[in-house]
């Protein structure tokens, strides 16, 4: 058992917060997560979590994937110190959520499955991608006989699409050598890549925390607290995490 003791780290709320899907939550306060070929038991802790691995694997996966080095008390606290009320309550309500490091591929699929669906849907629609491969296939192993069925929709057409791109090693190391601007580009490039998902690429699989996803939620809020419109241009940087707050927060009172 290894230990990683941080403030901002609340199991639950990440896997609430419309990022991962995979995860599985057995008993409360447990978290059985599926990444990088692996299975992590992840147990939350009142001053950060427990994790069933080696102190090798921590160190090259878990940490990264966790997020740790990243300063979110300084986010949090712009959030609930700024001219933004309803930020503030958000980021208040919201505490402990991370953007998690996730792989690359599993982000994309996952949004693009994500597209007009809601969390349910899009776990289920995983789930019966891993049960029918035995475990989330790389982007070499899709095909579309290998998707139908599956209740994916229009989706399937999309994924197949992505995946001709993300299997190669090429294209999938020159798109995190991006920018988030040239990143964004490269995805949008994709048929069946629009700005949301492409912004969900860039914030949870390519770590650009100045990407801000705009999806059914994020637009409610908008409209219905700013105006129409968020300003993530003032939160250069990390305005990603600003957008969890904005979205537990909303969805929860929704």
């Amino acid at each position: 058992m290894q230990i990683i003791k941080t403030p901002q780290l609340d199991l639950a709320k990440i896997a609430a917060s419309g990022q991962c899907f995979l995860w599985e939550n057995p008993a409360p306060g447990t978290f059985v997560i599926p990444a990088f070929g692996k299975i992590l038991t992840a147990v939350q802790l009142e001053d950060g979590i427990e994790l069933d691995c080696s102190e090798e694997e921590k160190n090259i996966f878990w940490n990264d994937y966790f997020d740790i080095d990243f300063n979110y008390e300084v986010c949090y606290n712009v959030a609930v110190s700024c001219d933004l009320p309803y930020l503030g309550n958000s980021a208040r309500y919201s505490s402990g959520i991370r953007i998690l490091k996730q792989e690359l591929w599993e982000t994309a699929l996952s949004f693009i499955i994500s597209q007009n669906n809601n969390i349910p849907r899009i776990r289920g629609c995983l789930k019966r991608i891993t049960e029918r491969y035995g475990r989330l296939p790389d982007p070499g192993e899709i095909t579309p006989d290998g998707l139908q069925g599956l209740g994916l929709g229009y989706r399937d057409s999309y994924i197949v699409n992505a995946a001709e791109h993300f299997k190669s090693r090429d294209f999938t190391d020159a798109l995190k050598a991006q920018t988030y601007e040239n990143a964004k580009k490269q995805l949008l490039a994709i048929k069946g890549i629009g700005n949301k998902v492409a912004d969900c690429i860039c914030l949870y699989g390519l770590g650009h925390k100045s990407a801000f996803p705009r999806d059914v939620w994020i637009r409610r809020v908008e409209k219905e607290h700013f105006n129409g419109h968020f300003p993530d241009e003032r939160f250069d940087g990390y305005a990603g995490v600003l957008q969890q707050y904005l979205f537990y927060y909303g969805r929860s009172f929704k």
